[in-house]
């Protein structure tokens, strides 16, 4: 049994994420940076695709865990729990100090406008789309509609082997939630085409986490009335459902291909799937 199973089989409310955890494979970022590139001219439209590719192979400042900042079209290191800006980087993975930044952001202060958290794969793309001037609307109706042809297209939504089985392990006995940033309409299609929606007590959509994580876990904490260590938050981005969660002493099962803890806590555990056996 892997250790994240111990954690879970522990829990008495279990709060997963939904994009990136309740379903598998990449492909799907691959035609929203198709997308956003059909909004460019040909130049730049290659331009992108050199630089997706430089950040897929970490040579490039846009990574997950970053901060993007619009204003100033620079990349942040920052720090989750301190919420403390370190580094600022320009799109030539150069050094730049700026006098004028804050020290420090909160989590409940990222705009997704002037401070944008690159939380998962998602977001690369956005930042680069903002940095070859793509406004904010255009970006988010391509990713509207990415997440149409997801459910319309083979191949772009992958079930994780053995999980709606897990799930109804899971369900007896214990409150399963969704919290996610998707909207309401795109997080009940997903979960309903995944055909595990039946196994969910509820759905937090619309999100906005990191900014409202706490929020939403607070809420459960008390709708449910459970002790922090008897909830566990499962997904893909850390500082969207595990840093938060390990700050209400909660615990966490974060999905990632990493093989060390970017911070020793017992109180999470990583994993790479869902995939049962």
């Amino acid at each position: 049994m892997g250790m994240y199973k111990n954690y879970l089989k522990e829990a008495e409310v279990i709060i997963f994420d939904l994009d990136g955890t309740l379903y598998e494979g990449t492909d799907h970022f691959n035609l929203h940076v198709e997308n956003l590139k059909a909004k460019l001219d040909p130049e730049k439209a290659e331009h992108f695709q050199e630089l997706y590719d430089a950040i897929l192979v970490g040579d490039h400042p846009v990574q997950i865990g970053k901060i993007y900042d619009g204003v100033r079209d620079l990349v942040w290191s920052w720090n989750p729990f301190t919420e403390a800006l370190t580094e600022a980087r320009n799109w030539d993975n150069e050094t730049v100090h700026i006098n004028d930044a804050p020290s420090h952001i909160a989590a409940n202060e990222f705009d997704f406008k002037n401070w944008v958290p690159i939380g998962d794969g998602w977001w690369p793309p956005y930042a680069i789309a903002r940095h070859f001037g793509l406004s904010i609307d255009v970006i988010q109706a391509s990713y509207n509609r990415t997440k149409e042809q997801m459910a319309e297209l083979d191949g772009y939504l992958t079930r994780t082997p053995g999980l709606k089985e897990y799930l109804k392990e899971l369900q007896n006995g214990k409150r399963l939630i969704v919290c996610t940033n998707s909207d309401e309409v795109d997080a009940k299609r997903l979960l309903q085409f995944l055909n595990i929606d039946e196994h969910f007590e509820e759905l937090i959509p619309s999100a906005m986490k990191p900014v409202n994580t706490k929020k939403h876990f607070n809420y459960v904490l008390q709708k449910y009335d459970v002790a922090p260590e008897q909830v566990v938050s499962v997904g893909d981005n850390f500082m969207n459902e595990v840093a938060p969660a390990l700050q209400l002493g909660m615990k966490a099962v974060w999905l990632t291909d990493a093989n060390e803890k970017p911070v020793e806590d017992d109180r999470f555990v990583l994993t790479n799937t869902l995939a049962q056996e």
